[in-house]
């Protein structure tokens, strides 16, 4: 996850409010983007660890669909 990733979804979002007159796309970038980077030690501290990575659930699956 990078800047550019942020910014592909920020832009995305800001183009959906622009044409539905709500703010709400840009809150769900918002916060998905919170909870991703709150999320980042833990998911670095798994990768370090070795385990095994299959099974693994998508983070969409878990966040649920962007709307």
């Amino acid at each position: 996850m990078g800047a550019s990733l942020f910014e592909r979804d920020w832009a995305k979002a800001l183009e959906d409010s622009r044409h539905s007159y709500s703010l709400t796309p840009l809150h769900d970038v918002v916060r998905t983007w919170q909870m991703r980077l709150a999320a980042a030690p833990a998911v670095d501290a798994y990768m370090d660890s070795g385990r095994d990575e299959t099974g693994i659930v998508d983070l969409a699956d878990v966040l649920g669909a962007r709307r």
